[in-house]
């Protein structure tokens, strides 16, 4: 192993649980690491005793990010929660139609301080109590930030505020780099190398400093959860991904010393016109890579959800929430 790389610790098993992302659909079909709200197991028991259930609550979509991770090593299981979504209305409804225990979840993971992935984080944070929590995150996650739209328009993007997340029992992991979770078992990865020719950020976002406001294309704070999962290699959990996709992958596989991507879920951000044109360059560096699963969701748009799943209808999986993937070796 080069000295450079973080040793992961292995695991035999992940689930992956999507509770916030663009989109639900309801009838989409489950597959075979794939389990679909409304044919779950549970939740077809439920139905079977009332239909009414209906009348209960179903999970909806909403402009944001968020999803469980849970490993298991042997006969020992833990749980990350990965971002919190835009709403803390739009989280905790999500976590009960899919009857998600906050008592389960072990450690706190913001993969960047954009609002439609650190909103609901104050919510999920009164339902936990006092109970003590690991709360990871990059500290330019508190920046004030801005959009600058081409015609002049401004959108303010709100943040994450530090004093609000300064409790008694929570535990602020603020770093740049690497942190490792659960033994181990889940790795941080911090900021993300840019090495791609092709993946340059966000031209149009800007944030607040000690020196002012200024251009803030890169977004350092973006990062993604990885697992390493036996015999099958790596999985990997994105946030939007304004790393860019490949880039994000190509740091995992460097600062893991593992090759082998099994599977890259998340945001893409691949959507509008500044980022199609990006497309064709991120799905020939994905054939490169060739990653048994690509659930691309969130920030990656209509447009390059489309195209990647027209060149590797193999490997892509649609999208929705309420979906739990399951990869075991």
């Amino acid at each position: 192993m080069p000295p450079s790389t973080i040793p992961l610790t292995v695991v035999d098993e992940v689930k992956v649980t999507i509770l916030v992302d663009n989109s639900l659909d309801l009838l989409i079909p489950g597959s075979e690491v794939a389990e679909r709200f409304l044919f779950s197991p549970r939740w077809l028991a439920k139905f079977n005793a009332n239909p009414n259930v209906f009348d209960g609550p179903l999970p909806y979509a909403e402009h944001g990010f968020s999803a469980l991770i849970t490993v298991r090593q042997v006969d020992k299981e833990s749980t990350v929660l990965f971002d919190t979504g835009v709403t803390p209305k739009g989280l905790l409804w999500n976590m009960d139609a899919l009857e998600v225990d906050p008592g389960d979840i072990n450690a706190i993971v913001l993969s960047h301080g954009h609002p439609d992935h650190a909103m609901g984080l104050p919510g999920f944070l009164e339902r936990l109590g006092s109970r003590n929590m690991s709360l990871v995150l990059h500290p330019d996650a508190y920046l004030e930030r801005k959009l600058v739209l081409p015609d002049g328009i401004e959108l303010g993007l709100a943040a994450p505020k530090v004093e609000d997340l300064r409790r008694e029992n929570i535990e602020l992991i603020e770093s740049v780099g690497p942190s490792m979770l659960l033994d181990g078992m889940i790795l941080v990865s911090g900021e993300i190398s840019r090495k791609t020719d092709f993946e340059q950020g966000f031209a149009i976002h800007h944030a607040l400093r000690q020196n002012g406001w200024g251009p803030d294309p890169l977004i350092m704070d973006d990062q993604c959860a990885i697992v390493n999962v036996r015999e099958i290699g790596l999985v990997i959990v994105t946030g939007c991904g304004h790393s860019g996709v490949i880039n994000t992958i190509r740091n995992a596989q460097q600062i893991t010393g593992v090759d082998r991507i099994h599977a890259v879920i998340g945001g893409f951000h691949l959507s509008g016109a500044a980022f199609e044109p990006l497309i064709p360059a991120t799905i020939a560096a994905l054939k490169e890579i060739k990653p048994r699963y690509l659930m691309p969701g969130h920030c990656t748009g209509w447009v390059a959800t489309h195209q990647i799943a027209r060149a590797m209808p193999e490997a892509f999986l649609p999208n929705s929430v309420g979906t739990r993937l399951t990869f075991t070796n």
